[in-house]
């Protein structure tokens, strides 16, 4: 079973690209799966779902709809400490997962050490960068 770390920014780009997450990883991957998202992910949409505007709307959107990637694929909260992207790092290398992020710079750290990346590709799809 895939493990699959989910970030902050590819939680907000469900409300903000108007992507089905469920749909796009169901498509993509060759079987269930786990879903990983970490206490310091969780921890920085909470932040942001405390502020006013659009990212905070997404967060508030990404915190509701949780849930509803299960029973489709397996949820876990492991704890984190430090700075996210160096735990989802860590972990990823550690437990031979992929990682689903948008964001850049932490998608080219994890490439050049051979991490498997999923991000968007177009406006409304997923796939293996």
């Amino acid at each position: 079973m895939e493990k699959i770390i989910l970030d902050t920014n590819f939680l907000l780009c469900q409300f903000e690209c108007g992507l089905d997450i469920k749909s796009e990883l169901l498509r993509i991957l060759d079987g269930p799966g786990t879903l990983v998202i970490c206490s310091g992910t969780k921890g920085e949409l909470g932040s942001l779902a405390g502020k006013n505007g659009k990212r905070a709307s997404a967060a508030r959107f990404a915190l509701h709809h949780l849930p509803s990637l299960s029973p489709a694929f397996r949820l876990v909260f492991p704890d984190s400490s430090g700075p996210v992207d160096e735990w989802i790092i860590k972990y990823a290398q550690k437990n031979k997962a992929t990682v689903a992020t948008n964001d850049v710079p932490l998608r080219r750290q994890l490439l050049a050490l051979g991490v498997p990346v999923i991000a968007m590709k177009g406006k409304s799809k997923l796939g293996y960068v």
